[in-house]
């Protein structure tokens, strides 16, 4: 009987201080401000994926983080060139089918050098 007894006080006081804390006082009238905040939309993003052969050109790119043996050319600019005929994988940005795209990833294989 003692058990059960205590198990009611306890979900009474339980219950009492859960509505206590759930209702919190309205700020008056002249407490209450008002924020606007305006943003600007991102253009929304249709990702592509792109798959062919590269003409020849080059990417220049300046280099963050290196292994071991190309720890010498961190923080310099680095030129890779593209051979012709070398396999291009990219996923890209298109905002409303139109370009330039932006670049989000990109794979390219140059098959090896027939001996």
């Amino acid at each position: 009987m003692r058990v059960k007894a205590l198990l009611v006080i306890l979900f009474v006081a339980g219950l009492a201080a859960s509505l206590a804390l759930a209702g919190s006082p309205k700020p008056s009238a002249e407490a209450q401000t008002t924020t606007t905040t305006t943003t600007t939309k991102k253009p929304k993003c249709d990702q592509v994926e792109l798959k062919g052969k590269a003409t020849v050109g080059s990417l220049t790119v300046t280099v963050a983080k290196a292994n071991k043996r190309g720890r010498n050319l961190v923080g310099t600019a680095v030129t890779f060139v593209v051979p012709a005929g070398a396999k291009v994988k990219a996923k890209a940005c298109s905002t409303n089918g139109a370009a330039p795209l932006m670049l989000r990833e990109l794979h390219v294989k140059v098959a090896a050098a027939k001996p």
